[in-house]
């Protein structure tokens, strides 16, 4: 069998045999020894003998024996009760709820902070204020918003030529069904075609637009909600570049991947499942190039899955200590306005859900037949994704009729939605483990 091309093979670690956390991962282990520390002992415990008058000497009574005289060091003392020893083990839970409680104290306020640091400055409006899910599904149902800001080094899009302000290359709509624990996640084709009621500097493309109006991401969020009838509640900005630090600092993810990735310079990623650094993970979710990507964008969406397959459950097995390490990524990439209660809230709702209930699809598109203004776009196929919305997104209220999704003349057919489950992808992901195992 010929050797595999390495001309520049990323860094992958072989994950034969899976196991709750990905190798290379490190965690402190706590002492939880109900004795006393070493060396301790029991505190040494000093008394004082009280400062009392002396009384003045009186004969014996000559009716009573006289007592034998006492030593000087003794006359005077109280009379001293014996002193009742602590368990060890009181001592010991005594020592640990002190310790949870000093960092109960210390998350929330640590909480607190990031909060208020990942929220928007105080006047820019949020969507909760201008696009609402229905009052009567409040609490049950939330609309997120999620996008992935691109800032590729040597992407300038601004009119300043210095400027690196970034793309909304990855753009989800996340239906979380809180009452019945599911999730629905809809991925948007950064190319779809967008019309021209926003501004999109020329390119027509939907990733353009939080960064071409004055709106910003609430901008983009209107548009999604006028387009495709979907209301919003919140949103979640991440700065790519967060991806590689993140991971980092979980000791990698494990990811299974079908097939061989390769961008035809130099770099790849062969099939199967490994344990893959920051880098490796960028490369994967950026690559759109090579064998089994001749859809381009549309391709990198079906695979990006296999790497939430992966985070998905690496976040399900996160401690503490992870999360904390976590905080200044968060502090520096992640922008949004969900309340603080909520985003708690959410978060304990998400350990609950099943994968077998957690559901990804796409926009179906189509090639335009033509370019707009020299830009190689996608359609979006109106009547498959009104069935697809009404089916998995607008389910728990009245169905809609049309969309407001503007079109172009279009090129072939349209692509497949490939709905998919969490729970399939982890079943592919273990049948891959096991078949490479052995």
């Amino acid at each position: 069998m010929n050797e595999p091309k390495q001309p520049r093979k990323l860094n992958t670690g072989s994950a034969s045999g899976r196991s709750s956390a990905p190798s290379g991962s490190t965690g402190r282990r706590i002492n939880r020894s109900g004795s006393p520390a070493s060396g301790s002992g029991q505190q040494r415990t000093v008394y004082h003998a009280s400062e009392q008058p002396r009384r003045q000497a009186q004969p014996p009574r000559q009716d009573q024996p006289q007592r034998k005289a006492q030593p000087a060091a003794h006359r005077g003392q109280p009379r001293r009760r014996p002193k009742k020893k602590k368990s060890p083990l009181k001592i010991a839970l005594i020592s640990l709820l002190t310790l949870v409680a000093v960092v109960c104290v210390g998350l929330f306020g640590l909480y607190q902070w990031v909060v208020h640091s990942i929220s928007p400055d105080g006047g820019a409006p949020t969507i909760s204020e201008l696009i609402n899910t229905p009052s009567e599904f409040k609490g049950d149902v939330v609309n997120i918003l999620v996008c992935g800001i691109d800032y590729e080094e040597g992407r300038a899009y601004s009119n300043d030529p210095t400027s690196n302000d970034g793309m909304t290359d990855m753009i989800m709509y996340v239906n979380f069904n809180v009452k019945e624990k599911k999730i629905n996640m809809l991925q948007i084709p950064r190319d779809t075609y967008a019309g021209e009621e926003y501004s999109t500097g020329k390119t027509g493309k939907i990733n353009a637009v939080a960064l071409r109006n004055d709106g910003g991401i609430t901008d983009l969020a209107k548009l999604i909600t006028e387009q495709y009838k979907l209301p919003i509640d919140y949103y979640v900005t991440i700065d790519m570049q967060s991806l590689k630090e993140i991971v980092d600092l979980f000791g990698g993810i494990e990811v299974y991947l079908p097939q061989e990735v390769a961008d035809g310079k130099g770099s790849w990623l062969p099939a199967g499942t490994h344990n893959l650094d920051g880098a490796s993970v960028e490369f994967l979710v950026r690559n759109r190039h090579g064998d089994g990507y001749a859809q381009g964008d549309i391709a990198r969406l079906d695979m990006q899955r296999y790497f939430y397959q992966g985070l998905f459950n690496r976040i399900r097995t996160a401690t503490v200590w992870d999360l904390a390490k976590l905080t200044p990524v968060a502090l520096k990439y992640i922008t949004t306005d969900i309340p603080g209660d909520t985003l708690v809230s959410l978060g304990v709702s998400f350990l609950q859900v099943d994968s077998a209930n957690i559901m990804m699809c796409k926009v179906p598109t189509y090639s335009a037949a033509e370019r707009y203004n020299g830009q190689s776009i996608q359609v979006c196929d109106t009547t498959k994704t009104l069935d697809l919305i009404n089916t998995y997104f607008l389910s728990y209220t009245s169905p809609v009729d049309s969309l407001n999704v503007p079109t172009l003349a279009t090129a072939g057919s349209s692509t497949d939605p490939n709905v998919q489950y969490m729970g399939q992808l982890d079943t592919e992901a273990e049948g891959g483990s096991t078949s490479e195992a052995g």
